[in-house]
């Protein structure tokens, strides 16, 4: 027998068909209220989408002169930047962006105003030390600078050989000097550059350039006029300097004006190449217009000749210098007079003794320019005051860039190929030296005094040359 619930089968729920019952009345309500929502206008804003603003643009007239902004860098003419104002009615805008300068127009075009501030940390264009622009660079200066001559690039060979070294000793201690090959340590070893092309100053600056230059910089210019440093000593820092400052004028004495200017120091140097549109050269540069393609080992050739340069040989020679261009046969292969001999010139490099050995480990330098930094700069040619072993076209000096010594001058050079930069003097090169006059007598016992003997690299260089009592 069989037990079964009472009931037998379980009857489902009517729940959902009261609800859908109910359901429907209500939709069709709330489709009845929103109707009257809608012809109300009234919608709510989150239920529509946000309309874009309205968008006026108003197409301005206006009259542009292109000028250039005042505040800008000058360095390179085609990188100013361009001040347009906008004066729409009663309000002015000043727009600027950088663009190349173009000539100037008064043209009525359609612009959209929008204010832009003038950029105020633009960097500046070109090298950090770079020389004045033809156009800022005062008449006179101009009319006094050198003339120039054509410097040609290509890979040279900067550097000396044991060889040689051994041969320039021989002929010291045949003059009478004193030489040691030690002194040419800081020459080793031969090693290839490249070099640009360049503009070479045909002479030495002169005191009257100089004077010149001092002049236009105004007075108390030498005392720190020249990057934050002395340019020069006049008499009233040391008596026997040749150069007189009244405190409002300076002068030169007339027998000195067509000497180089010496006991300048390097920052003096540096300035007065600047002011006149130019720049100091490196020494790779002096060394490539001394040498020429051949090599040579003296500016004319191979071959010492006491006649062709301004040294303390032959021993009777009369002490200082001489007018620049005195010996023009002399002249190195593309016309630059005196690069041997007369003054010891500056150029832009910092010394370093073990400088060569460095650059001919690394391979073949484009344009070298020396040690990052140091404490002394290289001088090349040597001068009046010393053996012809010095006055070698490879041959390396150096002395403290803030000093003034006596047998230091420099020349300047310029890149090519700029009609600006060629120049104008009152030098004619033809004439140079025709008639060499007698040199104007120049204290020699001073502290200043170039070594014939140095020390040699051994002692680590601790006095300097410049400092260092004469000999031979």
């Amino acid at each position: 027998m069989s037990y079964r619930p009472i009931g037998g089968r379980r009857n489902r729920s009517a729940a959902w068909q009261w609800g859908l019952i109910g359901f429907i009345p209500g939709l069709f309500c709330g489709v009845i209220v929103m109707t009257a929502v809608l012809l109300e206008g009234t919608v709510p804003a989150f239920f529509l989408p946000t309309p874009a603003p309205e968008v006026i643009i108003r197409e301005i007239h206006v009259l542009m002169t292109p000028t250039v902004d005042p505040n800008q860098p000058t360095l390179t003419p085609l990188s100013q930047y361009i001040v347009v104002t906008a004066t729409p009615e009663s309000q002015a805008v000043t727009v600027a962006e950088p663009t190349p300068i173009q000539a100037a127009s008064n043209e009525i075009v359609s612009v959209q105003v929008q204010a832009t501030p003038l950029p105020t940390d633009a960097p500046p264009v070109g090298p950090t030390e770079s020389p004045q622009q033809a156009d800022t660079i005062p008449e006179v200066l101009i009319l006094i600078r050198s003339l120039t001559v054509s410097i040609p690039g290509g890979t040279i060979t900067m550097g000396t050989t044991p060889v040689e070294v051994a041969e320039a000793v021989n002929e010291c201690t045949r003059d009478g000097g004193t030489c040691e090959a030690s002194y040419a340590f800081d020459s080793y070893p031969a090693h290839d550059v490249i070099v640009d092309s360049f503009q070479m100053e045909i002479t030495e600056v002169t005191f009257d350039q100089y004077v010149a230059f001092l002049n236009v910089r105004g007075p108390d210019t030498h005392v720190n006029g020249c990057a934050g440093f002395p340019c020069i000593q006049t008499q009233n820092e040391s008596p026997d300097a040749p150069i007189i400052f009244d405190g409002t004028n300076y002068s030169i004495g007339t027998g000195l004006r067509p000497h180089p200017v010496y006991g300048v120091t390097y920052f003096g140097a540096l300035t007065y190449c600047e002011a006149v549109g130019r720049r100091l050269p490196t020494e790779a540069e002096w060394e490539r217009a001394a040498r020429a393609d051949d090599g040579r080992i003296y500016p004319w050739g191979n071959r010492w000749d006491n006649t062709l340069a301004k040294t303390n040989r032959p021993l009777d020679t009369p002490p200082g210098s001489f007018p620049v261009g005195s010996y023009p046969n002399g002249a190195s292969f593309y016309g630059a007079y005196d690069m041997a001999g007369n003054v010891a010139e500056w150029v832009s490099d910092w010394y370093s003794e073990r400088y060569y050995e460095e650059r001919a480990a690394a391979g073949v330098a484009d344009n070298p320019r020396g040690p990052v930094a140091g404490q002394q700069k290289v001088l090349r040619g040597g001068s009046w005051n010393s053996v012809p072993f010095f006055s070698r076209t490879v041959h390396r000096q150096f002395a403290d860039p803030k000093g003034f010594q006596r047998w230091v001058g420099f020349r300047c050079v310029a890149d090519p190929p700029n009609a600006d930069l060629i120049g104008g003097s009152g030098l004619n090169p033809a004439t140079l030296g025709v008639d060499v006059p007698t040199p104007v007598p120049q204290d020699l016992s001073n502290s200043s005094a170039q070594p014939t003997q140095p020390p040699p690299p051994e002692a680590d260089r601790t006095i300097d040359s410049s400092t260092s009592s004469s000999a031979g």
